[in-house]
């Protein structure tokens, strides 16, 4: 602790540059770098780096969201930063994310991050903070076991440590899970037959990549804000945000910029016409990255006709023959949710680490 008072200890905000080659693009750089090096450390893996190109356009502002970032030095160097996102068609919430070099892991200026996150969500009215943390599979003795009883964290992990001296609470553990897309799809093959007999001939599937095709803009769009009510959220609270087609398309608008590649597959109820399951997956610039699995859901009116398991299987298989130089997809599912973890391990999904979501209300 003598060395640590010692130290000089700075916190400023992150500027966003106009690009990565722009001259004040080098504390930004050095974000993702920190990033992706702590969440390395953390989960035993590479499956989470972030692309700089893909992160430069996720942090500028849009009509929807807005994030503010500030870094930590110490002696003038940039040791850890931090994210604070937020919705603007909610109220209360914000996403907020902190990483750090190995060596401040804990300590002072981590300290002085976590205080900075709770100023910025204070100064924009947000109350309730929740976060992600990443970790290693490998059993361990101490764990921290969350309200749903559901999973565990390692309890002496940095993160943990961090996030409950910080005044969170542990709300959910989710399984980071994994499919080799080169591997053999045989069970992907059988599960996906037994499913579409099952639903029967008032389901369809669709499947894009790319920019959403116009005449399922709606449909889709309507799918994705269910994502905020339907999926099991465990001790979290959910706010739910607004989704329509222009925001859909003004999604897809910053994809193209960024160079990243969404696909799609969605099941239709053919009587309705409405989206009745809906699965993405995403891949940066680099397609020979990890690819990663967003949103997957069934409404909870259609659920009963195996239509998990067709979007699981659909999406795959079309990836693969679309961007065959990914080696594999990863996805995240909370551990209470026996249904989609079921479809996931009948397809071909291993586990491969676990992710504590963290929750703070502020005063």
């Amino acid at each position: 602790m003598g060395q640590e008072t010692l130290m000089d200890i700075r916190i400023e905000p992150l500027a966003i540059p106009a690009s990565l080659d722009a001259p004040d693009a080098a504390d930004f750089l050095a974000m993702v770098r920190i990033g992706n090096e702590a969440w390395r450390r953390a989960s035993g893996t590479d499956l989470h780096d972030d692309e700089a190109a893909e992160m430069l356009v996720r942090w500028r502002e849009t009509p929807y969201r807005v994030t503010h970032g500030a870094v930590a030095r110490v002696d003038g160097e940039i040791v850890g930063a931090v994210r604070v996102e937020f919705d603007k068609t909610t109220r209360d919430s914000a996403e907020i994310d902190v990483t750090l070099v190995e060596e401040h892991e804990t300590g002072a200026a981590s300290d002085a991050l976590m205080a900075e996150i709770d100023r910025i969500a204070r100064a924009h009215g947000r109350t309730i903070l929740q976060s992600w943390t990443i970790h290693r599979p490998d059993p361990v003795e101490d764990r921290l076991v969350p309200p749903t009883g559901v999973g565990w964290i390692p309890s002496q992990d940095a993160a943990t440590r961090r996030m409950l001296a910080a005044g969170y609470r542990l709300g959910q553990v989710e399984r980071n899970s994994v499919f080799e897309l080169a591997g053999s799809y045989d069970a992907t093959d059988r599960l996906l037959d037994e499913a579409l007999a099952t639903a029967g001939p008032d389901y369809r599937t669709a499947w894009w990549a790319g920019p959403t095709p116009p005449e399922y803009a709606d449909g889709y769009a309507a799918a994705i804000a269910r994502m905020y009510s339907d999926p099991p959220t465990g001790d979290m609270a959910s706010e739910q945000a607004a989704w329509d087609a222009a925001r859909v398309f003004e999604r897809d608008e910053r994809f193209a910029e960024a160079g990243t590649l969404i696909g799609v597959t969605l099941v239709i109820h053919t009587p309705s016409g409405r989206v009745a399951a809906f699965n993405e997956l995403t891949i940066g610039p680099d397609r020979t990255r990890p690819t990663s699995q967003w949103g997957t859901l069934v409404m909870p009116e259609h659920r009963g006709h195996r239509l998990g398991s067709i979007v699981k299987c659909v999406g795959l298989k079309r990836w693969h023959e679309h961007v065959p130089q990914s080696p594999r997809v990863s996805t995240f599912n909370a551990e209470e949710n026996r249904y989609m973890l079921d479809v996931n391990e009948k397809v071909g999904f291993v586990p491969a680490s676990y992710a504590g979501a963290w929750e703070k209300r502020l005063s």
